[in-house]
C-alpha cells in the first residue's frame, strides 16, 4: 500500500481545559513527531477521574498514533476499547471515529470492500451530524479504498467531493491529503502533467506541510520526473522525501522513496549506491513483511471479537425472553424456547469458531517466528555481502587515485607520462573487470552468501589476482612471483570466494613488505590436498599476533604497514570466514623481521 491514510476527526470539548489542551497538541504533531504525540497522550492519561467521554477521546487518540507509527495490533486495541467506552457513554462523536479506524484496520489488511462499507456508513452518520472535517476524512478514506480497488473515476468523485466539502477549513491539513492523493490517482493513470500539478500545488498552497505529506509529494514528484527521463532530479526529490520519511519513522514512506532512490541511482549508472538502496529497500520491505504479519494475526483477533459479540448478543436475546415468560401464553413460551435452543446452537458454534480461530492464530505465531529468524540470518549475510564489496574495492580504486595524482605531478618526462598511462588503462580495466564480478556475485547473493564448490585452476587465479595489484606491488618496488611444479592441478573452490581470499592475503603482503621485497605465490601438490602458499621477506608477526589471528573470530586489530598503509582489520576475518566455507585451512608461520607466510590446503578436485 503507498497511499497515506487519516482518521482524523473534529475533537468536541470535554469541559477540561487541561485535558483538552494536551489532546489537541497530540493532534497537531501526530503528523510531525509521534514521539511527542505519545507523550502528551500519556500526561493526559495520568489526569484523575477520566470521564467515560475523556477516556474514549484518549483511547480513540492511542489507536491513531499507533496507526501512524505501523502497529496495527495496539492500533486494533485501542479503537476497539474506545468504541465499547463510547457506546456506553452515548457519545457518538466518539462512536463514529472509533469505526473510522476499525475501516483503517481493514483497509490495512487489504479488504478494500469491507473498509469502503465502514467509511459510507460514517459518512452516513456525519452527514447526519452535520460534522463537515469528519465527513472530509470519511471521503478522503473512501477514495483510497475506491483508488486500491482501481476504481479510479468513482476515487476521483469522491476526493474531489471531500476537498469541496472543506473548502470552508483552508487551515486544515486534509486539504492537501485529499490533493495528493487525487494526484497520485492521476499517477496510477498515467496522467503525469495532471498529477504533477496537483502534487506541486501541496507544495505551493501548504507552507506549513506536515512530514507525512512532505515525503508523500516528494516521492510522488520523484517518480513523475524519473517516468519523464529525469532521473537526476528524480534522485534529489527521492534523498528529501526519504530523510523526510527517517524523521518520521513511517515504513511505508521509507520503502516507497528507498525504491524510488534505488532506480534513480540505477539509472544514473551509480550501480553501487543503487545496490545499497535496493538493500535498504528490501530491509524496509521486510520490516512491512513482519507488520504484516502482525496485522493478520490483529484481524484473526478482529473477526474473533465479532464472533464473541454475536454470542453475547445471542444470550443477551435469550435472558431477556427467559424473563418474560411469565407474562406470556403458551404460545409465546414455546416461541422464546424455539428462541433459546437458536441461541445456545449459536452460542455452541461460536464457541467452536472461537477455538478454531485460536489455533490458527498460534499457527500464524509460530510461522511468524520461524520467518523472523531466516530473516535475520539473511540480513547478516547482506552486511557481509557489503563488506567484502566495500573491502575489496577500496584498494583497487586507491591505485587508480594514486596513479591519476602522479599523472597530474608535471614532472614526468614524455616516456614516464605514456607509461603511466599505460599502467592506468591497465589498472581501470582491471577494476572495471573486478567490479563487474563483485556485482555479479552480490546479486547472485542477495537472499543469503552460497558457496558453489567446483575444480578451478589455482595457478590461473593467483595469476588474475597478481595482475590486479601490479600497481601497488610496483610502487614499492616488491616483485611478484608464482612457482607451481603442475599448472594442470585443480582444487575444489568458489572461484570469486577464492579470489577474495587470495586478494586480501597478497594486499597484507605488499602492506608488510619493504621496498625491493619479494611475494612468492607457490602451489604445492600435497596427496589429496594443495597448498597455496603465500610468502613474503616482510616484517614478520609476533606470536602473540598470529595467535589473535588465527583463534579470534573477529576483527583484529589493525596495524599500519612499513609505508603507514592503514587498514580495517576486516581482511583476515574475510579470509578466514570464506576458507572455512570452502573446507579449507590457514596456517601462518611467520618470525619478526624475516617475513610471513601464509599457508592455505584446499582439497584437490579429482579428475
Amino acid at each position: 500500500m503507498t497511499s497515506t491514510k487519516s482518521y482524523a476527526q473534529n475533537q468536541n470539548s470535554t469541559g477540561d481545559p487541561i485535558f483538552d489542551t494536551l489532546i489537541q497538541r497530540a493532534v497537531n504533531l501526530r503528523y510531525v513527531n509521534s514521539d511527542s504525540t505519545l507523550a502528551y497522550l500519556q500526561e493526559a492519561q495520568e489526569i484523575p477521574n477520566l470521564s467515560l467521554v475523556q477516556q474514549a477521546v484518549l483511547a480513540n487518540q492511542f489507536g491513531a498514533i499507533y496507526y501512524v507509527r505501523g502497529n496495527y495490533p495496539n492500533s486494533l486495541k485501542d479503537y476497539s476499547n474506545a468504541l465499547e467506552i463510547a457506546q456506553e457513554a452515548g457519545n457518538l462523536a466518539q462512536e463514529v471515529y472509533a469505526m473510522n479506524g476499525r475501516g483503517l484496520i481493514y483497509l490495512s489488511q487489504h479488504d478494500y470492500i469491507k473498509a469502503a462499507e465502514f467509511f459510507n456508513r460514517c459518512i452516513q452518520i456525519n452527514t447526519e451530524r452535520k460534522d463537515s472535517s469528519a465527513l472530509g476524512t470519511n471521503h478522503f478514506n473512501l477514495g483510497i479504498s475506491l483508488s486500491e480497488l482501481k476504481q479510479y473515476d468513482s476515487a476521483l468523485v469522491v476526493l474531489e467531493k471531500g476537498y469541496q466539502i472543506l473548502k470552508s477549513y483552508p487551515e486544515l491539513m486534509m486539504r492537501a491529503m485529499l490533493l495528493n492523493r487525487t494526484a497520485q490517482v492521476y499517477l496510477d493513470l498515467g496522467q503525469l502533467d495532471q498529477s504533477k500539478k496537483l502534487f506541486q500545488n501541496v507544495l505551493d498552497s501548504f507552507p506549513k506541510l506536515s512530514n507525512w505529506e512532505k515525503s508523500f509529494t516528494n516521492t510522488g514528484l520523484g517518480w513523475i520526473a524519473l517516468k519523464e527521463g529525469q532521473p537526476q532530479k528524480a534522485l534529489e526529490l527521492g534523498q528529501e522525501a526519504y530523510e523526510t520519511a527517517r524523521q518520521l519513522g513511517a515504513y511505508w514512506d521509507k520503502e516507497r522513496a528507498t525504491r524510488l532512490l534505488s532506480e534513480a541511482h540505477e539509472k544514473l549508472g551509480q550501480y553501487a549506491e543503487a545496490l545499497e538502496f535496493a538493500r535498504l529497500n528490501k530491509v524496509y520491505a521486510d520490516s512491512l513483511y513482519d507488520e504484516n504479519k502482525n496485522s493478520e494475526i490483529s484481524y484473526l483477533q478482529l473477526q474473533l471479537t465479532d464472533a464473541e459479540r454475536k454470542t453475547f448478543e445471542q444470550s443477551a436475546l435469550a435472558k431477556e425472553q427467559e424473563a418474560n415468560l411469565s407474562k406470556k401464553t403458551t404460545y409465546f413460551l414455546s416461541f422464546a424456547l424455539l428462541a433459546l435452543l437458536i441461541a445456545l446452537f449459536v452460542y455452541r458454534k461460536g464457541l467452536k469458531e472461537k477455538e478454531q480461530l485460536n489455533a490458527l492464530l498460534l499457527e500464524k505465531q509460530k510461522k511468524i517466528l520461524e520467518q523472523n529468524e531466516k530473516l535475520q540470518v539473511i540480513n547478516k549475510e547482506k552486511n557481509r555481502i557489503f563488506t567484502v564489496l566495500t573491502h575489496d574495492l577500496k584498494s583497487p580504486i586507491n591505485s587508480i587515485k594514486q596513479l591519476l595524482e602522479l599523472q597530474n605531478s608535471e614532472t614526468l618526462t614524455t616516456e614516464e607520462q605514456d607509461y603511466i598511462n599505460m599502467l592506468l588503462l591497465k589498472q581501470v580495466h582491471h577494476t572495471d573487470q573486478m567490479m563487474d564480478e563483485l556485482l555479479h556475485w552480490a546479486m547472485v547473493q542477495i537472499d543469503g552468501i552460497v558457496t558453489e564448490l567446483e575444480p578451478i585452476s589455482p595457478a590461473k587465479v593467483i595469476k588474475e589476482v597478481m595482475a590486479q595489484n601490479e600497481f601497488p606491488a610496483m610502487k614499492k618496488g616488491i616483485k611478484l612471483e608464482l612457482l607451481t611444479q603442475n599448472n594442470d592441478l585443480q582444487i575444489l573452490a568458489d572461484k570469486t570466494q577464492l579470489k577474495i581470499i587470495l586478494q586480501n592475503c597478497l594486499h597484507n603482503a605488499i602492506k608488510f613488505s619493504n621496498q625491493g621485497g619479494k611475494i612468492i605465490f607457490e602451489v604445492i601438490d600435497h596427496g589429496p590436498n594443495a597448498c597455496l602458499c603465500i610468502r613474503d621477506n616482510g616484517v614478520g608477526m609476533s606470536k602473540e599476533k598470529v595467535e589473535e589471528i588465527l583463534q579470534k573470530d573477529q576483527r583484529v586489530s589493525s596495524t599500519p604497514g612499513t609505508t603507514q598503509e592503514r587498514g580495517t582489520g576486516l581482511g583476515m576475518l574475510l579470509v578466514k570466514q570464506f576458507l572455512e566455507r570452502n573446507n579449507a585451512t590457514l596456517a601462518i608461520d611467520s618470525e619478526l623481521g624475516k617475513g610471513t607466510s601464509l599457508i592455505l590446503n584446499f582439497q584437490k578436485a579429482i579428475k
